[in-house]
């Protein structure tokens, strides 16, 4: 079973100032929701956890192997990460080229009954800087999950789907808890994950510059309010 592990982890873009220092976690296989209000820093969490941005301090190990002093592609064949905007992770002519460069990145053989399930075929020779903000999505998202690495980083990933790309994502999701996989999903919705019954949550407290982790039916609505994450069950509504 694998096992991702943040030890002694402080992060950010400036050493005198962290987001986030003093955080410790080991998650085993399942589904994990990392949560926090809009730029409490958990796009950059999850960026260091993939071993994209270095940590101010600290270790991110998948396996005993060191993210961050791993070759390359040793890293790339343990954790999968998929951007927040997927247009940023582009970097192919067509979207067929696209999905394949994590197989030649990692040497690993992609598993076509996932990548299918997210893309189809008609998009195959398109440019992805051509696709709507759901295609590219599910053009990002299938890159990772079809090369399935033992870890998934997910930063909000079902931004921009409908809702049958949601049922898609939900369903992959579920395929990965089954096959043993370590989700991160980030988001700063909690209903969305409700229906995933995730195992546990990361919350960034971004007051005390913290990471709060806990049980998912652990996570109350004062937790969330604290945090300032919407609660589950309010809905926002904008009058003109």
């Amino acid at each position: 079973m694998s096992k991702l592990r943040a030890v002694d982890l402080a992060i950010g873009y400036r050493i005198e100032r962290p987001l986030l220092e003093n955080v410790e976690f080991t998650l085993d296989s399942g589904l994990y929701a990392l949560i926090g209000a809009n730029g409490s820093g958990k796009t950059t969490l999850l960026k260091t956890l993939a071993g994209i941005l270095k940590p101010l301090k600290g270790s991110v190990n998948v396996d005993g192997v060191n993210i961050h002093r791993a070759p390359r592609r040793e890293a790339a064949r343990l954790v999968g990460y998929a951007w927040q905007n997927p247009f940023y992770g582009f970097v192919e002519a067509s979207v067929e080229r696209e999905i394949h460069l994590i197989a030649k990145l990692t040497g690993v053989r992609l598993k076509e009954e996932i990548l299918y399930r997210l893309v189809e075929l008609e998009l195959m020779g398109r440019s992805p800087f051509t696709l709507s903000g759901g295609e590219a999505r599910r053009v990002a998202l299938a890159s990772v999950l079809a090369a399935d690495q033992p870890v998934w980083l997910l930063d909000e990933p079902f931004a921009d789907l409908d809702y049958s790309g949601y049922r898609i994502l939900a369903s992959l999701v579920e395929y990965g808890v089954k096959a043993g996989k370590i989700i991160v999903v980030s988001t700063h919705i909690v209903s969305l994950l409700d229906p995933l019954k995730p195992r546990g949550f990361l919350l960034i407290d971004r007051n005390r510059r913290r990471l709060l982790t806990g049980a998912w039916n652990e996570l109350s609505d004062d937790i969330l309010v604290e945090a300032n994450v919407i609660p589950r069950g309010i809905l926002c509504a904008a009058t003109p």
